[in-house]
């Protein structure tokens, strides 16, 4: 009986050994490789703060374009001018803040139903709008707002 057992544990072990052996893939030479096509990366422009320029709207295409309405008489956007200006080194790669003077831009505040000073709009790059909101405290506030 247990020349039986050693024979057919011999038997199915050989199996095994044979069913591995037939199921390695034979891999061919590797073909010459084509040179792979790099993706170009979307080029870096520094964050920038700036005075409203209809022109600039085209960089969302790239980035991210914000529109501060401020009026120079409130003391919160005041406060913002200051941080965003003492700041502009923080300011994202392609992300623009611009100055809209929210007592010279009637059009402006209509178009992008603005309800007072301190109120930021985000565009895309046919000026558009993506997002609204207002009472941001800080250039960190801002970016993160961004949609």
């Amino acid at each position: 009986m247990l020349a039986v057992l050693i024979g057919v544990g011999s038997y199915f072990g050989w199996k095994k050994l044979q069913s591995k052996k037939s199921t390695k893939v034979a891999v061919a030479p590797a073909a010459q490789a084509e040179p792979v096509e790099q993706k170009s990366e979307v080029s870096k422009r520094p964050g920038e703060y700036t005075l409203y320029d209809p022109a600039k709207l085209a960089q969302a295409s790239d980035g991210k374009v914000i529109l501060f309405f401020c009026a120079k008489w409130s003391k919160t956007c005041k406060m913002l001018d200051n941080d965003f200006k003492t700041n502009t080194a923080k300011i994202p790669n392609n992300f623009t803040i611009m100055y809209v003077d929210y007592d010279k831009s009637a059009a402006l505040k209509k178009q992008y139903q603005v309800p007072f000073e301190d109120t930021f709009v985000q565009v895309d790059a046919g000026g558009a709008m993506i997002n609204k909101w207002s009472g941001s405290e800080d250039l960190a506030e801002v970016v993160a707002l961004a949609k």
